[in-house]
Protein backbone atom coordinates (compact mmCIF):
# COMPACT_ATOMS: atom_id res chain seq x y z
CA UNK A 1 0.00 0.00 0.00
CA UNK A 2 1.34 3.43 -0.94
CA UNK A 3 2.50 5.42 2.07
CA UNK A 4 4.17 8.83 2.32
CA UNK A 5 7.09 8.56 4.73
CA UNK A 6 9.29 11.55 5.49
CA UNK A 7 12.54 9.76 6.32
CA UNK A 8 14.44 12.81 7.60
CA UNK A 9 12.95 15.39 9.98
CA UNK A 10 14.49 17.23 12.92
CA UNK A 11 13.08 18.33 16.26
CA UNK A 12 14.70 20.76 18.66
CA UNK A 13 14.18 23.79 20.86
CA UNK A 14 16.51 26.83 20.63
CA UNK A 15 18.11 25.97 23.96
CA UNK A 16 19.25 22.61 22.53
CA UNK A 17 21.56 24.33 20.05
CA UNK A 18 25.00 25.70 20.72
CA UNK A 19 25.89 29.29 19.96
CA UNK A 20 27.73 28.45 16.74
CA UNK A 21 24.86 26.30 15.45
CA UNK A 22 22.24 28.97 16.21
CA UNK A 23 24.33 31.67 14.53
CA UNK A 24 24.84 29.54 11.43
CA UNK A 25 21.15 28.71 11.12
CA UNK A 26 20.10 32.31 11.68
CA UNK A 27 22.57 33.42 9.00
CA UNK A 28 21.21 30.86 6.51
CA UNK A 29 17.53 31.44 7.18
CA UNK A 30 17.17 34.93 8.57
CA UNK A 31 16.17 33.50 11.95
CA UNK A 32 13.21 31.53 10.52
CA UNK A 33 14.30 28.04 11.65
CA UNK A 34 11.54 26.72 13.91
CA UNK A 35 11.95 23.00 14.59
CA UNK A 36 9.84 22.90 17.74
CA UNK A 37 7.00 20.45 18.44
CA UNK A 38 4.21 22.81 17.33
CA UNK A 39 5.81 23.42 13.92
CA UNK A 40 6.61 19.73 13.52
CA UNK A 41 2.99 18.77 14.25
CA UNK A 42 1.74 21.23 11.66
CA UNK A 43 4.20 20.68 8.81
CA UNK A 44 5.22 17.04 9.20
CA UNK A 45 2.64 15.13 11.23
CA UNK A 46 -0.09 17.03 9.41
CA UNK A 47 1.12 15.77 6.03
CA UNK A 48 3.17 12.55 6.17
CA UNK A 49 1.70 9.16 6.98
CA UNK A 50 4.85 8.28 8.96
CA UNK A 51 8.08 10.08 9.73
CA UNK A 52 11.54 9.74 11.24
CA UNK A 53 12.30 12.28 13.99
CA UNK A 54 16.00 12.80 14.57
CA UNK A 55 17.72 13.69 17.80
CA UNK A 56 21.04 15.51 17.59
CA UNK A 57 24.00 15.12 19.94
CA UNK A 58 27.09 16.87 18.67
CA UNK A 59 29.15 17.88 21.68
CA UNK A 60 31.79 19.57 19.53
CA UNK A 61 29.16 22.09 18.39
CA UNK A 62 27.28 22.30 21.68
CA UNK A 63 24.18 20.66 20.17
CA UNK A 64 22.27 18.33 22.52
CA UNK A 65 18.65 17.37 21.92
CA UNK A 66 17.60 15.30 24.96
CA UNK A 67 16.45 11.81 24.08
CA UNK A 68 13.58 11.96 26.58
CA UNK A 69 12.29 15.11 24.84
CA UNK A 70 12.43 13.27 21.53
CA UNK A 71 10.68 10.20 22.96
CA UNK A 72 7.84 12.23 24.52
CA UNK A 73 7.08 13.86 21.20
CA UNK A 74 7.15 10.59 19.25
CA UNK A 75 4.78 9.03 21.78
CA UNK A 76 2.09 11.42 20.51
CA UNK A 77 2.08 9.55 17.19
CA UNK A 78 2.22 5.79 17.85
CA UNK A 79 2.96 3.81 14.71
CA UNK A 80 3.73 7.01 12.79
CA UNK A 81 6.69 8.70 14.51
CA UNK A 82 10.03 6.88 14.82
CA UNK A 83 12.57 8.57 17.04
CA UNK A 84 16.30 8.25 16.34
CA UNK A 85 18.42 9.03 19.40
CA UNK A 86 21.39 11.34 19.06
CA UNK A 87 24.63 9.54 19.95
CA UNK A 88 28.16 11.02 20.03
CA UNK A 89 31.07 8.56 19.93
CA UNK A 90 33.36 11.03 21.69
CA UNK A 91 31.59 9.87 24.86
CA UNK A 92 33.00 6.64 26.28
CA UNK A 93 29.56 5.37 27.35
CA UNK A 94 27.97 5.87 23.91
CA UNK A 95 27.05 2.17 23.56
CA UNK A 96 25.39 2.22 26.98
CA UNK A 97 23.39 5.27 25.88
CA UNK A 98 22.17 3.25 22.88
CA UNK A 99 20.88 0.54 25.22
CA UNK A 100 19.21 3.12 27.46
CA UNK A 101 17.57 4.97 24.58
CA UNK A 102 16.12 1.79 23.14
CA UNK A 103 15.01 0.11 26.35
CA UNK A 104 13.97 3.09 28.49
CA UNK A 105 12.66 5.49 25.85
CA UNK A 106 11.58 3.12 23.09
CA UNK A 107 13.61 4.96 20.44
CA UNK A 108 13.89 3.13 17.14
CA UNK A 109 17.21 4.20 15.64
CA UNK A 110 20.39 6.27 15.98
CA UNK A 111 21.46 9.58 14.44
CA UNK A 112 25.25 9.62 14.05
CA UNK A 113 27.73 12.08 12.58
CA UNK A 114 31.52 11.73 12.72
CA UNK A 115 31.84 15.02 10.82
CA UNK A 116 29.74 17.07 13.27
CA UNK A 117 30.99 15.27 16.37
CA UNK A 118 34.62 15.06 15.29
CA UNK A 119 35.44 11.36 15.65
CA UNK A 120 36.87 8.64 13.45
CA UNK A 121 33.98 6.37 12.37
CA UNK A 122 36.33 3.39 12.76
CA UNK A 123 37.24 4.22 16.38
CA UNK A 124 36.67 1.70 19.17
CA UNK A 125 33.73 3.50 20.81
CA UNK A 126 31.95 3.88 17.47
CA UNK A 127 32.50 0.17 16.79
CA UNK A 128 30.79 -0.59 20.12
CA UNK A 129 27.83 1.53 18.99
CA UNK A 130 27.52 -0.45 15.74
CA UNK A 131 27.59 -3.75 17.63
CA UNK A 132 24.87 -2.53 20.02
CA UNK A 133 22.79 -1.18 17.13
CA UNK A 134 22.98 -4.46 15.20
CA UNK A 135 22.10 -6.50 18.29
CA UNK A 136 19.15 -4.25 19.15
CA UNK A 137 18.05 -4.02 15.49
CA UNK A 138 18.38 -0.23 15.46
CA UNK A 139 19.14 1.42 12.10
CA UNK A 140 21.66 4.26 11.94
CA UNK A 141 21.05 7.47 9.99
CA UNK A 142 24.37 9.13 9.18
CA UNK A 143 25.21 12.72 8.45
CA UNK A 144 28.17 11.41 6.47
CA UNK A 145 28.60 14.33 4.10
CA UNK A 146 29.80 17.91 3.97
CA UNK A 147 29.16 20.18 6.93
CA UNK A 148 29.61 23.91 7.16
CA UNK A 149 30.16 24.52 10.87
CA UNK A 150 33.73 25.74 11.33
CA UNK A 151 34.48 23.02 13.91
CA UNK A 152 33.17 20.13 11.81
CA UNK A 153 35.78 17.62 10.61
CA UNK A 154 35.60 16.93 6.90
CA UNK A 155 38.36 14.34 7.11
CA UNK A 156 35.74 12.04 8.69
CA UNK A 157 32.96 12.85 6.25
CA UNK A 158 33.43 10.76 3.11
CA UNK A 159 30.71 8.07 2.77
CA UNK A 160 33.29 5.61 1.43
CA UNK A 161 34.34 5.14 5.08
CA UNK A 162 31.05 3.29 5.63
CA UNK A 163 32.09 0.44 3.33
CA UNK A 164 34.20 -1.14 6.09
CA UNK A 165 31.30 -0.84 8.54
CA UNK A 166 28.88 -2.35 6.04
CA UNK A 167 31.21 -5.34 5.60
CA UNK A 168 31.61 -5.84 9.34
CA UNK A 169 27.90 -5.46 10.19
CA UNK A 170 25.94 -6.88 7.23
CA UNK A 171 22.65 -6.96 9.16
CA UNK A 172 22.87 -3.35 10.30
CA UNK A 173 20.51 -1.10 8.32
CA UNK A 174 21.97 2.33 7.58
CA UNK A 175 20.87 5.52 5.81
CA UNK A 176 23.29 8.07 4.37
CA UNK A 177 21.65 11.48 4.65
CA UNK A 178 21.68 14.01 1.79
CA UNK A 179 23.08 11.35 -0.60
CA UNK A 180 26.43 11.94 1.10
CA UNK A 181 26.95 15.23 -0.74
CA UNK A 182 29.27 16.26 -2.30
CA UNK A 183 30.52 12.66 -2.48
CA UNK A 184 27.50 11.45 -4.39
CA UNK A 185 29.44 9.05 -6.61
CA UNK A 186 30.99 7.41 -3.56
CA UNK A 187 27.55 7.10 -1.95
CA UNK A 188 26.10 5.39 -5.03
CA UNK A 189 29.00 2.92 -5.08
CA UNK A 190 28.39 2.11 -1.40
CA UNK A 191 24.69 1.52 -2.12
CA UNK A 192 25.54 -0.75 -5.03
CA UNK A 193 27.81 -2.84 -2.76
CA UNK A 194 25.58 -2.97 0.32
CA UNK A 195 21.87 -3.61 -0.06
CA UNK A 196 21.32 -2.91 3.64
CA UNK A 197 22.45 0.70 3.13
CA UNK A 198 20.14 3.43 1.81
CA UNK A 199 20.44 7.14 1.09
CA UNK A 200 17.94 9.91 1.62
CA UNK A 201 17.52 12.86 -0.73
CA UNK A 202 16.78 15.41 1.97
CA UNK A 203 18.08 18.95 1.55
CA UNK A 204 19.10 18.22 -2.05
CA UNK A 205 16.00 19.11 -4.08
CA UNK A 206 16.74 22.83 -3.95
CA UNK A 207 20.35 22.05 -4.96
CA UNK A 208 18.70 21.05 -8.18
CA UNK A 209 21.69 20.26 -10.38
CA UNK A 210 23.31 18.19 -7.65
CA UNK A 211 20.07 16.31 -6.94
CA UNK A 212 19.42 15.67 -10.62
CA UNK A 213 22.91 14.25 -11.09
CA UNK A 214 22.52 12.05 -8.01
CA UNK A 215 19.25 10.67 -9.35
CA UNK A 216 20.66 10.00 -12.81
CA UNK A 217 23.72 8.29 -11.35
CA UNK A 218 21.49 6.13 -9.11
CA UNK A 219 19.43 5.25 -12.18
CA UNK A 220 22.58 4.27 -14.10
CA UNK A 221 23.81 2.09 -11.21
CA UNK A 222 20.33 0.61 -10.66
CA UNK A 223 20.05 1.65 -6.99
CA UNK A 224 17.02 3.95 -7.11
CA UNK A 225 15.22 1.38 -4.95
CA UNK A 226 17.64 2.38 -2.15
CA UNK A 227 16.75 6.09 -2.32
CA UNK A 228 14.41 7.58 0.30
CA UNK A 229 12.34 10.77 0.34
CA UNK A 230 13.04 13.21 3.17
CA UNK A 231 12.48 16.90 3.87
CA UNK A 232 15.23 17.69 6.42
CA UNK A 233 12.59 19.74 8.26
CA UNK A 234 12.86 22.59 9.16
CA UNK A 235 15.01 23.18 6.05
CA UNK A 236 11.89 22.30 4.06
CA UNK A 237 8.45 21.08 5.06
CA UNK A 238 7.20 17.78 3.70
CA UNK A 239 5.01 19.62 1.18
CA UNK A 240 7.84 21.90 0.03
CA UNK A 241 10.18 18.95 -0.42
CA UNK A 242 7.55 17.05 -2.42
CA UNK A 243 7.01 20.02 -4.72
CA UNK A 244 10.76 20.50 -5.22
CA UNK A 245 11.32 16.82 -5.94
CA UNK A 246 8.48 16.61 -8.44
CA UNK A 247 9.88 19.66 -10.25
CA UNK A 248 13.35 18.16 -10.67
CA UNK A 249 12.94 17.93 -14.48
CA UNK A 250 11.63 21.50 -14.85
CA UNK A 251 14.56 23.49 -16.20
CA UNK A 252 12.67 26.21 -18.00
CA UNK A 253 12.43 27.06 -21.69
CA UNK A 254 15.33 26.25 -23.96
CA UNK A 255 16.91 23.66 -21.66
CA UNK A 256 16.77 20.06 -22.87
CA UNK A 257 18.18 17.45 -20.52
CA UNK A 258 17.40 13.74 -20.21
CA UNK A 259 14.30 13.30 -18.07
CA UNK A 260 14.57 11.47 -14.80
CA UNK A 261 11.53 9.17 -14.94
CA UNK A 262 8.59 10.76 -13.09
CA UNK A 263 7.26 7.31 -12.24
CA UNK A 264 10.45 6.61 -10.28
CA UNK A 265 10.02 9.91 -8.41
CA UNK A 266 6.54 8.77 -7.37
CA UNK A 267 7.90 5.33 -6.51
CA UNK A 268 10.52 6.86 -4.20
CA UNK A 269 7.86 9.02 -2.55
CA UNK A 270 5.19 6.40 -1.99
CA UNK A 271 6.75 2.92 -2.12
CA UNK A 272 9.53 2.83 0.44
CA UNK A 273 8.03 0.83 3.33
CA UNK A 274 9.18 0.99 6.93
CA UNK A 275 10.25 -2.64 6.60
CA UNK A 276 13.34 -1.46 4.72
CA UNK A 277 14.81 -0.38 8.06
CA UNK A 278 12.84 -2.68 10.34
CA UNK A 279 12.41 -5.93 8.41
CA UNK A 280 11.37 -7.73 11.58
CA UNK A 281 8.34 -5.41 11.88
Amino acid sequence: MAQLIDWHTNLWLPEHLGEEARAEMDNRTGGQMDAGPEAHRAFIAGKADAFIVLGLRFNRLGIRVPNDFLARYCAEFPGRAFGFMGIDATEDDAARQVEHGAKEYGLKGIKFSPVYSGFDPWCEVAWQVYAAAERLKLPILWHQSAAYAAQSTLEHANPILLDKIGRAFPKLRMVIAHVGQPWIGETIVVLRKHKQIFADLSARYYRKWQCYNALMLALDYKVTDQLLFGSDFPIQTTEQALASFRAINDWGPGVALPVFPPEIIEDIIANRPLELLWPEG
